[in-house]
């Protein structure tokens, strides 16, 4: 019998370590210190660079507590004199030192602070205990503290641009300088949230460093025998592309209080290597050494008194030629770690028992010296970063900062999904483009003035980086939507473009677009993922499909025309370091041809696209890049070698980096699939049966209860609650058969039990294309469709409302203070019933409410008995909360006459009617004459030829416009009429039909054919003398 996977792992862990002489371990710090700038739009004071944290604590810019932040004791220290302070007790150990990387961000703050004295805790002259103890020497003649240099704006760097990258460390050396007052820089690098792909050599070489800082987890996993455990590293296993470095046979485990065991084979996974990154263009080697900080270690060392038992636990496997460093890597200005109990205390007791155990406490610098790297021991490292991240705990995809696009429910979804970290990298992807191509005519900017533009002589391209770098600042992204985060770097990218567009404005384009890394779902396809993206499984992980998706941001300021995916299979299934076949794009004999597939294009959205109230984009971008993206099928137990290529308007191409991936065998093909439905191709307005077995499916084989959460469109409808499957004993299966709505185009659907574990397919969930949708006449985005007519206003409060018979339109005031609520009756009753959410006073009885509460933005369906129904309704809220009801879908029968009526109520419980449209007499209450009667219009005619001749549009074919527009126009007969597309300055695109009307006319336009209309937002209007029609059309590629 097989070993359980965790048993085989603790008998590596016990096999007697080989013997190894007296030779010591080295032991040494690095202290990361870092506040981002708190807001990064143009300085009121100055008029120039971004605010710093005194302006915007004065000013109030910012939710973030800058006074707090900044005022902390524990902090002041940090920043000013505690890391001297602990070096001068290790004075008596003749290498004993540590490296800070301090981000330019905080140098900043710090300055603006100091200067003005800030509530005496800052000084002008804050940095100098540093240069203090950057003075003291090692017996090498090398700095007891070194100033290591990292981005400074704190970005994940891997995710960035090559240049942004490249700028973040031009502007931050230029910083250090004069911050910490000698020219000589580091030779060192250590990236944010320790975030090391080998995609950033060649960059860090080009700016003189050396070395750099990587997890010590990406080199262990990135080993052929890596002992994963999906319970252990609450991450995704290493693809088997990256699992390249030979295997180690034993592991160091150590489970820490952050939730997750790093595993790491000692001697290997803890002394410096070198690493490499092969140009795929040239083939050009860049080559640095790697120095692996101890993620384990570290997490303990930083969290309590630490002793030197772990490094005994290891010290037998340490080669005298060749020794381990164990780099104490972690925040010097947070938690425990950040006090002074850790910087007083535990530094001069740890320094001295290790060096009582024969250890050697040092800095890196004088390690590497002493210990030169061999230029022949190349190692693989994984991407990701430290296992510290909550939730992240070092995925290699860095989901903390990169969660991929999902719906409405959470589910993964590639091609219609959203995220708000994914819709900062589009809009940081478009402002970089716009920045590189003004670089592309202005030239480079100065690296002084890039970091602080109100320096003499500072130009429009030294601005424009100025502030697209702020923008990249890897704290708004982590701290997610809480408080304005998410609507800070939109503030920094749109004065980057501003100042771009100065440049530009009558320069040609000579750039190639830019192309965000393209990032891939699931990252192991037809094996095994974990973590957070997937429930947290245990064992080996959760099974993942064989087919994936590839997505990537591009954006080009004369247009991209088309972004390809290229790929190859790898001719042995193997991509050894000594080989560079697979790094280039011309390969060689180890790799077949490389194949071609066309990504699709989706305009990405900039709003709050799931109306998230903790979400506020107060500001939205100037430009955003748009989403490509492709779904690769049909591969099985193969490596594959990939990357995008984006084409602009001016034939310019851009490729990515060359990546990897593993396709694993998987389980495409069960002989007894989990989910069958039928029909196989089902129909608008039908039904479709869907069934679920849970034994070969993803939930545990007696699950009973079972559940279906199933909607439509991409996740756009959603049946709440989820319903109950049915037991069919006669196929020991469960069933469910679902009425789909006439606007369906796809099915969606995923099974969970009563406990809610899911089956999602591998995240994939299940998705069956529908045929026969009819397109509503409105598009639901949170702004007042052109052309409705206001049915109720009173007090400037005005109800918007169209019925055409099916498709009942409503537009009504979005809630702030209030608790707002909109009702919906088909019937003249006279009946009152209870104000609805325990309000004061009543209402008269109604059919259908939506609901917009005031303390969150929620809102909500309930029909009249208090259940809250989805079938055949939407919402948005924007500018106004917009609603859309299929009516007869929704109460099966369309209905001669709606009543419609407004009211605003007081948050709390027994809150007063405040405000209402129509307006009422005043006593408290929603009465019977106190609403709007709307009728259907004559839109809703059997044919066309029978259609009462008011001037009317509407859409026919399917919306949003892929290629063909297909509209239908009411007109008088033989009146003169002109339809046309306009942008949303009004400006006319293409004149699609100007002639006399026969009546009913109808209008077909390719709008791809000739100059194609650029995907987008336009209004569709018909002109007849003084009369007008349109409606809203989005177009997409």
């Amino acid at each position: 019998m097989r070993a359980p996977h965790l048993a085989r792992l603790l008998a590596l862990l016990a096999l007697a370590a080989p013997v190894a002489t007296a030779a010591p371990i080295h032991t040494t710090y690095l202290w990361h210190m870092h506040q981002p700038i708190y807001w990064p739009e143009r300085s009121t004071w100055n008029g120039t660079a971004y605010e710093y944290a005194y302006e915007t604590m004065s000013l109030g810019h910012s939710q973030n507590d800058l006074g707090t932040i900044f005022g902390s004791d524990d902090r002041v220290h940090d920043y000013q004199d505690y890391p001297k302070s602990a070096l001068s007790s290790v004075l008596d150990l003749p290498d004993a030192g540590a490296q800070v990387s301090f981000a330019g961000s905080l140098i900043q703050n710090l300055n603006s602070l100091g200067a003005a004295n800030w509530n005496g805790k800052y000084g002008a002259s804050w940095w100098q205990s540093y240069r203090d103890a950057m003075a003291w020497s090692t017996s090498g003649g090398r700095r007891r503290l070194d100033p290591v240099i990292v981005g400074m704006h704190h970005a994940i760097n891997p995710l960035c641009d090559e240049t942004v990258f490249r700028r973040e460390l031009q502007a931050q050396k230029a910083l250090m300088t004069g911050t910490w007052g000698s020219p000589t820089l580091s030779q060192g690098f250590f990236p944010a949230e320790m975030c090391f792909s080998e995609r950033l050599i060649p960059t860090l070489v080009a700016e003189g460093v050396q070395w750099s800082i990587v997890p010590d987890v990406h080199i262990a996993r990135a080993c052929a025998d890596y002992p994963f455990d999906a319970r252990q590293d609450n991450c995704d296993p290493p693809n088997k592309a990256d699992q390249v470095n030979p295997a180690q046979g034993w592991y160091y485990a150590q489970s820490i209080s952050r939730g997750v065991t790093t595993k790491v084979p000692a001697p290997y996974g803890l002394r410096p290597h070198r690493a490499q990154y092969v140009n795929p263009a040239t083939g050009a080697v860049s080559s640095l050494t790697v120095v692996p900080a101890a993620n384990g270690m570290s997490w303990n060392e930083g969290y309590g008194l630490y002793g030197t038992g772990e490094i005994d636990a290891i010290a037998a496997r340490n080669d005298a030629a060749n020794p381990m460093l164990v780099l104490f890597a972690h925040d010097g200005d947070n938690a425990w770690q950040g006090g002074y109990s850790y910087f007083m205390e535990n530094v001069t007791q740890f320094s001295h028992a290790a060096a009582g155990k024969g250890y050697e406490p040092t800095t890196v610098a004088e390690f590497l010296a002493d210990h030169p790297v061999s230029p022949t021991d190349v190692v693989h490292v994984e991407d990701g970063g430290w296992v510290n991240a909550d939730g992240d705990f070092g995925s290699p995809q860095y989901i903390n900062w990169n969660w991929p696009l999902v719906n409405s429910t959470g589910q993964f979804d590639i091609p219609n999904g959203w995220a708000e970290d994914e819709r900062n990298w589009a809009v940081l992807t478009a402002a970089t483009n716009h920045v590189l191509t003004a670089e592309g005519v202005a030239g480079p900017p100065v690296a002084a003035r890039m970091a602080d533009p109100t320096l003499p002589g500072t130009t429009a391209i030294d601005k424009a980086w100025h502030f697209l770098l702020a923008g990249h600042e890897s704290g708004y992204m982590y701290y997610g939507t809480s408080l304005d985060m998410e609507v800070k770097a939109t503030l920094a990218c749109n004065r980057a473009v501003e100042h771009a567009a100065t440049i530009l404005a009558s320069a040609p384009d000579t750039t190639a677009p830019t192309l965000w890394l393209p990032q891939r779902l699931p990252w192991n396809p037809g094996g095994k993922g974990a973590g957070a993206m997937w429930g947290w499984p245990g064992g080996t992980g959760a099974d993942m499909t064989q087919d994936f998706w590839v997505w990537t941001f591009a954006h080009d300021v004369s247009g991209v025309d088309t972004v390809r995916l290229v790929y190859r299979v790898d001719a042995d299934g193997t991509n050894p370091i000594a080989s560079v076949q697979n790094e280039t794009y011309a390969g060689g004999a180890e790799v077949g041809a490389w194949q071609t597939a066309a990504m699709t294009r989706r305009v990405f959205p900039k709003t709050n696209v799931f109306n998230n109230p903790s979400i506020s984009f107060t500001v939205l971008p100037t430009v955003i890049a748009d989403e490509w993206y492709a779904h690769v099928t049909g591969l099985t137990d193969v490596l594959v070698d990939y990357y995008c290529e984006a084409v602009d308007h001016n034939g310019r191409i851009r490729r990515s980096p060359i990546q990897h991936v593993w396709v694993g065998a998987g389980n495409v093909t069960p002989v007894n699939p989990a989910v069958t439905w039928e029909p196989a191709n089902p129909s608008a307005g039908g039904t479709i049966t869907i069934h679920y077995d849970p034994v070969p499916g993803a939930l545990a084989d007696n699950t009973n209860p079972v559940y279906i959460h199933v909607g439509t469109n991409n996740w756009g409808s959603v049946v709440t609650p989820d319903p109950a499957m049915t037991w069919n004993a006669a196929t020991s299966r469960f069933d469910h058969t679902y009425s789909i709505p006439l606007t369906a185009t796809k099915v969606d659907f995923v099974f969970r039990s009563a406990a809610n574990v899911w089956d999602n397919n591998g995240g994939a969930d299940w998705h069956v294309n529908v045929s026969g949708a009819v397109s509503p006449p409105h598009t639901i985005d949170g702004t007042v469709d052109p052309g409705v007519a206001v049915v109720g206003a009173c007090g400037g409060q005005n109800v918007y409302a169209d019925y055409d018979g099916r498709w009942l339109y409503l537009a009504v005031p979005k809630s702030t203070t209030l608790d707002h609520f909109t009702f919906v009756s088909i019937a003249d009753s006279t009946a009152l019933r209870a104000a609805p959410w325990a309000k004061a006073g009543q209402v008269t009885g109604y059919r259908l409410m939506l609901a917009n509460e005031s303390t969150n933005g929620w809102t909500g369906w309930f029909d009249g008995a208090g259940t809250q129904p989805s079938a055949g309704l939407s919402k948005a809220a924007g500018t106004v909360l917009e609603a859309l009801i299929d009516v007869t879908q929704y109460w099966a029968s369309a209905p001669a006459t709606l009543r419609l009526a407004f009211a605003a109520y007081g948050t709390a419980d027994g809150g007063a009617l405040t405000s209402q449209a129509p307006c009422g007499d005043g006593d408290g209450a929603l009465e019977p004459g106190e609403r709007a009667v709307v009728t259907p219009s004559s839109a809703l005619a059997v044919d066309l030829a029978s259609r009462a001749p008011e001037l009317r549009l509407r859409l026919a074919g399917a919306h949003p416009v892929r290629g063909t527009l297909d509209a239908e126009l009411d007109a008088r007969p033989g009146e003169a009429v002109r339809v046309e597309l306009l942008d949303l300055q009004g400006a006319a695109v293409r004149t699609l039909y100007e002639g006399v009307a026969p009546g009913a006319l109808r209008v077909r336009a390719n709008l791809a054919e000739g100059r194609a209309v650029a995907p987008g937002v336009y209004f569709l209007r018909a002109v007849s003398g003084a009369r007008t029609a349109s409606r809203r059309v989005v177009v997409l590629k």
